[in-house]
């Protein structure tokens, strides 16, 4: 094509103050969304004819495949993300999306043309959406990795060669913001998985020292599964994991509605921090970890029921809450490091655990926690508590 620059095309709309603000101020954005919605305005008011845009890149997450920003003329963009198995659906097999990312080429169509019934269903959206032309291109980062762009306008004059090969050099240059963008969500998604978001802020924040950490005013909780030497014994690896893994998601999900974080998973029990982040806040916080405790039992009883109707193992576990402060530091030898609580009020915890097995009492309380809750509760007795030098006084809650 004749009078090209570095930005496309010559004739018809700019791209070049487009791409110099990819080049300058753009690379200051940290989020996608903003990234986007400022591109799509300065696309609009070049009279680029954009009416919809979409961008996929692919991502490295438990639960996620994919993540992406939709972009709609007259709405501002909105973040998407896709989960695991979406790639094995209707809406991705066939795709032009499945396409692009697998033949690294651009795709492109017409929609202004009667319908087909082998159209895939991503045209029939399209055309119902009032959009006459559209394009999907290759948005590669310098992994190798192919991510896709799709455009499309409901303009009867469709895209020109001309504006394709302006898109093409603008998606040139919006690869390597997308990427950095997209290792920073990477990074992030997997810090807050398997360190959690309290551990993961401090990292990223430059807690990354031997001996980095802070002091804690906390709520706190600790779980261990009943007979797990037993059931690791005598149940199949698969069935064992399944087991454990509806005890620890359960108890999570739980704790995170009430504004509980897992610090830790150890073995079969589960440490579980409700911070009191201001002062005068411990009865709110202990009310709330107590509640979360009682949903984790109602669920997991639940969860029982269909457990024993299909002759499997119920999941049992005993559960201890109590209050005070710790130290939440950065430990360990130079070459590895971990994010530890250290302080009596977690082996005070996991010693009232420990004593729902012997007081037939599931859940127990320490009397500091005990103090900071309204609801009633039942004396269960005074214990000596290993390696506590007072004895505690413990409760449980008087219904239920």
């Amino acid at each position: 094509m004749n009078n090209e620059t570095l930005f496309g095309p010559t004739e018809g709309w700019s791209l070049e103050p487009i791409g110099v603000w990819l080049l300058k101020e753009a690379r200051s954005l940290t989020d996608a969304v903003e990234l986007i919605d400022q591109l799509m305005a300065r696309l609009t008011a070049a009279g680029a004819g954009i009416d919809r845009f979409r961008l996929t890149a692919t991502t490295l997450h438990p639960q996620l495949i994919a993540w992406g920003v939709a972009w709609d003329r007259g709405s501002k963009p909105r973040m998407w993300n896709g989960e695991h198995g979406v790639e094995l659906g209707d809406a991705y097999i066939g795709s032009p999306i499945q396409y692009v990312r697998e033949r690294n080429l651009p795709y492109r169509a017409r929609l202004d043309a009667p319908a087909r019934d082998s159209d895939h269903s991503t045209f029939h959206d399209l055309r119902a959406a009032g959009m006459t032309a559209y394009v999907a291109l290759p948005l590669t980062f310098g992994t190798g990795v192919v991510n896709v762009v799709t455009i499309a306008t409901a303009s009867p004059a469709r895209f020109s060669d001309a504006d394709i090969a302006r898109f093409e050099a603008m998606i040139n240059l919006l690869a390597p913001l997308v990427e950095i963008i997209s290792e920073r969500r990477m990074t992030l998604g997997l810090l807050d998985t398997f360190v959690g978001p309290r551990i993961s802020r401090r990292i990223l924040d430059g807690q990354v020292r031997r001996g980095d950490g802070a002091q804690i005013n906390a709520a706190f909780w600790y779980s261990d599964l009943r007979g797990f030497t037993g059931l690791s014994e005598r149940l199949p690896t698969a069935e064992l994991l399944h087991l454990l893994n509806d005890y620890f998601e359960y108890c999570a999900a739980a704790a995170a509605a009430r504004g509980g974080e897992i610090l830790q998973f150890i073995g079969d029990a589960i440490l579980i921090v409700f911070e009191i982040d201001e002062p005068g806040r411990e009865a709110e916080v202990c009310e709330s970890a107590l509640d979360a405790a009682i949903d984790a039992f109602d669920s997991l009883a639940v969860v029982n029921h269909r457990r024993r109707h299909s002759g499997q193992p119920v999941i049992e576990f005993g559960l201890g809450l109590h209050l005070g402060v710790v130290t939440h530091a950065n430990v360990g030898s130079p070459g590895r490091l971990a994010f530890n609580v250290i302080g009596p009020a977690v082996n005070t915890t996991a010693r009232i655990q420990s004593l729902t097995k012997q007081t037939g009492v599931p859940l127990l309380l320490s009397s500091d926690f005990a103090k900071r809750v309204k609801r009633p509760l039942r004396h269960v007795g005074t214990f000596e508590l290993r390696g506590v030098a007072e004895s505690e006084d413990l409760y449980t809650p008087a219904e239920g």
